[in-house]
């Protein structure tokens, strides 16, 4: 990571960037055949992190040594809200990566269960039926995005999951590493394959929950994964001056998070928990450089990416595609402050009416119970096998049958 932190940061990752991606034509000595090659490849890298709420982001990392700050710069960024919706991860990132609420997909928490996603398709499994020549990716630190992944009948390329070992900044800084490996190895790209590759980072999310959305822990945390982003967006305008293919980036977050640490952290619909955002820079599209919409929502995630891919969307997606739905090309505006702006449409947000509330918190308690005495039985399972692996005459045997009987 940090050699090609060193080769690209700050104000030269920006500069690079609109160097490179303002005209890819023909350069002086180079053949029209290389110069198809250069044209031919279409990459779109969704760079997730969890539980961020934006205006840490703002607070913390909105400088030019973070890549948050390089990425609003370079594109357009929209407040998000998830009023109304679940404000857990398995939930959020379904929606993410289905493109429809979870009034549709079903997912409620965070148990994973491979069947909503033979019904709503993620964006994996609609690449790979659609283009299957694209090359697609997922790398994160949370296992159950890994399963998302490989669920349905079409699923990702390439499955790479970052196991836990120290501490969750450490867990980032590997997902990181990997991703700037799969960026630049698209250099030596001589089938011009396209590729999707989604790059996820928990540590946020985390810190949230270990010590508050409001304490000195969550703002490190986003400035952590700010410096990740920028490493990232430093190796795809590397790339990008190595090969001339288009790189379309959109980042974005699951949901909010409490500011006090206590039992969930999220899952209920105070402001802090439904605030999200997305980022998008679209390959080519330099006008709308640090432009601000007022009409983004992740829902929408999905039909973009297949929208970039030239993929036509499911006519029951609850998103639209954000490079040509009407309704959020005309939502886009040219704000004199683009921090403020998102301050003042964060300010905007409030409850969904009493009735959903209530509903949807019954539905949080309720669904919480299961995933934590899930998480109670998988650490009592971990602590049963640790006896088991010891051979330890008698005592291993009655560990094993304890075994069977916890997961039961």
């Amino acid at each position: 990571m940090t050699p090609v932190k060193r080769f690209l940061c700050g104000a030269t990752v920006a500069g690079l960037v609109a160097a490179t991606g303002a005209v890819v034509g023909m350069q002086t000595g180079l053949s029209a055949v290389t110069a198809d090659w250069m044209l031919a490849a279409e990459h779109v890298l969704l760079i997730g992190t969890d539980g961020t709420n934006l205006d840490k982001i703002l607070e913390y990392a909105y400088n030019q040594d973070s890549g948050f700050k390089t990425a609003m710069d370079q594109g357009i960024t929209g407040t998000a809200s998830l009023t109304n919706h679940t404000t857990f991860s398995g939930p959020s990132w379904s929606t993410i990566l289905t493109g429809v609420w979870d009034d549709k997909h079903g997912v409620t928490n965070n148990l994973f269960s491979s069947e909503p996603y033979n019904l709503w398709p993620t964006v994996f499994n609609l690449i790979e039926y659609n283009r299957p020549e694209i090359n697609t990716t997922v790398i994160a630190d949370w296992d159950y995005i890994n399963q998302i992944a490989a669920a349905g009948g079409y699923p990702v390329d390439n499955n790479i999951f970052v196991p836990f070992e120290t501490n969750w900044a450490d867990a980032d800084a590997l997902v990181t590493s990997q991703t700037i490996a799969q960026i630049l190895a698209t250099a030596d790209n001589p089938d011009d394959i396209s590729s999707f590759l989604f790059s996820y980072q928990v540590q946020v999310d985390e810190a949230g929950h270990g010590f508050g959305g409001g304490s000195a822990e969550y703002a490190q945390a986003v400035v952590n994964v700010g410096d990740n982003i920028q490493q990232i967006l430093a190796a795809v305008a590397q790339v990008q001056a190595i090969t001339g293919d288009d790189w379309s980036i959109i980042i974005t977050t699951d949901h909010g998070h409490q500011q006090t640490q206590n039992l969930l952290g999220h899952g209920f619909q105070s402001p802090n928990e439904t605030s999200s955002f997305v980022i998008f820079d679209q390959a080519g599209d330099h006008a709308n450089d640090g432009n601000q919409n007022l009409n983004y929502s992740t829902v929408d995630i999905t039909p973009t990416i297949l929208a970039l891919f030239g993929i036509a969307p499911r006519s029951d997606f609850d998103g639209v595609s954000m490079i040509d739905d009407p309704s959020i090309l005309n939502s886009t505006v040219t704000p004199v402050d683009l921090k403020q702006s998102l301050l003042d449409a964060l300010a905007m947000y409030g409850y969904p009416n009493i009735g959903n509330e209530i509903a949807l918190a019954l539905r949080t308690v309720v669904t919480s119970i299961p995933y934590g005495l899930n998480l109670v039985v998988t650490e009592i399972d971990k602590l049963l096998q640790s006896v088991v692996d010891q051979d330890i005459f008698l005592l291993s045997g009655l560990a094993q049958f304890a075994q069977q009987i916890n997961d039961f």
